[in-house]
């Protein structure tokens, strides 16, 4: 989990309730007790002044997935679009985690008046305001270096904001506690009535059969060697990215047995922590027999409140996408069927038609997730 941040005590009262257990790779309020980038070197490594003073985490973090993300182009032109319908002549736009300034620069360019983008590690924000000056946007872009739960209205932010906009998505939509940040961003800085860009998000799931998966997860034998027994350490119980596994869900040979199904839906005008169960049951029917190997999870998010305009990490729309499979991609966690008796995993065997309840655990933030499945009783 990641360390708390102390606020100042004589802004106690009007900063968020509570820090959000998610923070940001290199988040200053932290950087006191974060490693610097290369102090594993032997001392004859070369490490570059450049890097020399960064946090480990967020050169990890820049090089793991913000140059992907920089390079997805239909993401950035989503949030082009957005921000060209949403924004008006004039208006105030508040950030949250800016980055490198890429949507700050487009609502600057959309017509706001001013932009403060909100940015929690120093040398990132210095990055941004390096990115902004060059694009001669700095007279209207202000950068604020904070986690966004720290900025005080009337303080960091002169005024209440027309637009909030964000892109603070994981791999599940909510992994990087969007929930939280948005909705507290939404209370204490943007107008009443103000536009959130995206406005919602739905996370989905569908139930997938793979040999090629079930051979980096799980054995059996070598000739005539038993390694079944070895199976009882397969971890059924974490969601993993796909990246962490070193490949694209796409390139995968698969059956889905089970399709799309939605299992959270998120409007970022209203939600907050707490409005998901942290349980809840989704009545499916499978839809081709077979061996469900894992549980495929995938999001999409809506920049306006009728989801004409949509966002999403379905495989099926990220295939030709590269950059979004590397910066975001899917996730997976194993099923096994624990029903049967023995220590287990046992493989989870389904024929169509047949009747389950996905069930869907959620953490109290709802940025962790996690998926069991029960067989359903014949009537």
């Amino acid at each position: 989990k990641a360390k708390k941040c102390v606020s100042s005590t004589h802004y106690h009262l009007i900063t968020m309730e509570s820090t959000p257990k998610w923070l940001p790779p290199g988040a200053d309020c932290d950087a006191d007790r974060q490693a610097l980038f290369g102090l594993d070197l032997e001392e004859h490594f070369d490490l570059p002044a450049r890097l020399a003073d960064k946090s480990a985490s967020l050169v990890e973090a820049v090089n793991d997935f913000h140059f992907a993300m920089l390079n997805d182009k239909p993401r950035n032109e989503f949030y082009r679009r957005a921000l060209a319908e949403q924004v008006k002549e004039g208006d105030i736009v508040v950030e949250i985690g800016t980055g490198s300034g890429l949507l700050a620069m487009l609502a600057a360019k959309a017509g706001a008046k001013k932009v403060y983008a909100i940015e929690a590690n120093r040398h990132m924000a210095q990055s941004a305001r390096h990115l902004i000056e060059v694009n001669g946007l700095s007279d209207k872009i202000e950068v604020i270096n904070d986690l966004s739960t720290n900025v005080i209205l009337g303080r960091q932010l002169p005024e209440r904001a027309d637009v909030l906009v964000s892109e603070i998505l994981g791999t599940l939509l909510l992994g990087e506690s969007a929930m939280e940040y948005v909705a507290d961003a939404r209370k204490r800085l943007l107008k009443p009535g103000g536009r959130i860009i995206p406005a919602g998000g739905a996370q989905f799931v569908s139930l997938v059969s793979s040999d090629e998966i079930r051979s980096i997860t799980s054995v059996e034998s070598w000739e005539d060697v038993d390694l079944r027994g070895f199976n009882s350490l397969q971890d059924t119980v974490s969601v993993v990215f796909t990246k962490q596994y070193g490949f694209r869900f796409s390139s995968t040979k698969h059956d889905i047995l089970v399709g799309k199904t939605k299992v959270a839906d998120v409007d970022f005008n209203t939600s907050e922590c707490g409005v998901l169960p942290l349980e809840s049951r989704v009545r499916i029917t499978v839809e081709k027999s077979g061996r469900i190997d894992a549980a495929l999870t995938y999001w999409e998010a809506y920049a306006d409140n009728e989801r004409t305009q949509i966002m999403s990490t379905d495989p099926k729309d990220t295939i030709d996408n590269f950059a979004r499979d590397m910066q975001w991609g899917q996730a997976l966690q194993l099923l096994d069927d624990t029903s049967q008796e023995g220590p287990g995993p046992h493989p989870f065997f389904v024929t169509e038609g047949e009747v389950l309840d996905l069930v869907v655990r959620l953490s109290e933030d709802s940025a962790v997730i996690q998926f069991g499945l029960e067989r359903v009783a014949s009537a």
